[in-house]
Formats: structure tokens, sequence, C-alpha cells
């Protein structure tokens, strides 16, 4: 997983978000925050850069204050390879399996 923080490839993350949506959508609105300043404190993720299978977006791990508060603990996901998604999941540590979390997308 790489975690984008540059502005360019954010906004070239972002076009190629609005040429999918609805699909994206979930994803969709914390690239546009993080490109913006991210004032919510949230990452990036993609598996791959520039043709990118997962968009993975999460609050940043130092900003977890409850390990049980799933709502603050969301992931939003857009996925065109499902085997992408999948490796992702089980492995990588894009995602901590040992707090609770809401994935939504």
């Amino acid at each position: 997983m790489q975690i984008l923080t540059c502005p360019g490839q954010l906004r070239r993350l972002e076009e190629a978000l609005r040429r999918n949506l609805p699909a994206t959508l979930p994803v969709l609105g914390t690239v546009m925050t993080v490109a913006r300043g991210n004032p919510a404190a949230h990452e990036v993720l993609v598996d791959s850069w520039p043709h990118f299978g997962v968009v993975l977006t999460r609050l940043r791990p130092e900003e977890h204050k409850d390990p049980q508060d799933f709502y603050s603990n969301q992931l939003t996901v857009y996925y065109r390879d499902e085997g992408a998604w999948r490796e992702l999941l089980g492995g990588t540590q894009a995602v901590d399996w040992t707090r609770a979390f809401q994935v939504q997308g």
C-alpha cells in the first residue's frame, strides 16, 4: 500500500474517481477533504500508483482515540479489482484488525 500525500497525486486520483461516479462516492468525499487541507486527519491509500485497483481511506493511526469506537474508526473503500482488495485485507497492515471499525464502500 502507498499513502498518497502529494497534492498532484490527490488531484489525479480525484479526477479518476469522478469519472466513475456514483460507485466511487464513498471515497471521493474523503479524497477531496484530504486534498483540500485534511482537517479531519484522514489518509488515502492505494494499492499501486498511478494504476490503482484499490483506494482505501482511513483516519491516521496516531489519531485513533478509542479502539472500540467503530464510528471514528471508519474506512471507506473503492476497488476495481477484487483480487487486489482481498490481497490488501489479508496481506497488509492497512486494516487494523485489533480495533472495532466500519467499512463503507
